[in-house]
């Protein structure tokens, strides 16, 4: 079995009030993209972002199965909401720019968040990434495709060569059972 080569975009809340804990493993930066695109559509999304604590959100690199590079997305990330400056963060939890020129930082904060989660900026919003800045390398190998499982995480990859000989079901409980993901979409709170 073949170590494939994979992005995982994670978009995560720790456990408290809200959790999520998203994972798009994707074949390529574009569908890491649009993914990410999908996510910042809704506001409530984004005001998970903008809340104290912030969001995790972050690209991991996997070569060949070994995860090689964790890029934080939030230097990248603007939200744009109608009558405010620019947002930009300085890492999780740290937004910035939000406030300039307001006599009240701490009420502006307040003001936007509530209005996320209220829904309220739904039509003046718009978070969007820098992707041209993102200092993603290419994927070495073959990428993940279709039925294909990874698994997520730090560490060497397996040794799966016991596996070969299995027929698709006992190969896929297998995987499974040793913690591998299937190609596409989980949100391990929902």
């Amino acid at each position: 079995m073949v170590h494939r080569s994979y992005y995982d975009l994670r978009f995560g809340v720790s456990p408290g009030g809200a959790r999520k804990d998203a994972h798009y493993i994707c074949a390529d930066l574009d569908e890491a993209e649009s993914a990410l695109a999908y996510e910042l559509e809704d506001s409530t999304n984004v005001w998970l972002i903008l809340r104290r604590g912030g969001a995790d959100l972050a690209l991991d690199v996997y070569q060949r199965g070994e995860l090689t590079r964790s890029i934080d997305l939030h230097p990248f990330l603007t939200v744009r909401i109608g009558g405010y400056p620019d947002i930009t963060f300085l890492g999780q939890g740290r937004p910035s720019g939000y406030a300039d020129g307001a006599d009240d930082p701490d009420q502006v904060r307040a003001t936007l968040v509530d209005g996320l989660f209220g829904d309220d900026f739904d039509d003046t919003m718009e978070a969007v990434v820098d992707w041209a800045r993102v200092p993603a390398p290419a994927l070495v190998g073959e990428p993940v495709g279709e039925d294909d499982y990874v698994r997520l995480g730090d560490g060497p990859p397996d040794d799966l060569s016991e596996l070969e000989g299995l027929d698709e079901d006992e190969l896929t409980d297998e995987l499974i059972e040793r913690g591998y993901v299937e190609y596409g979409f989980h949100d391990f709170d929902a």
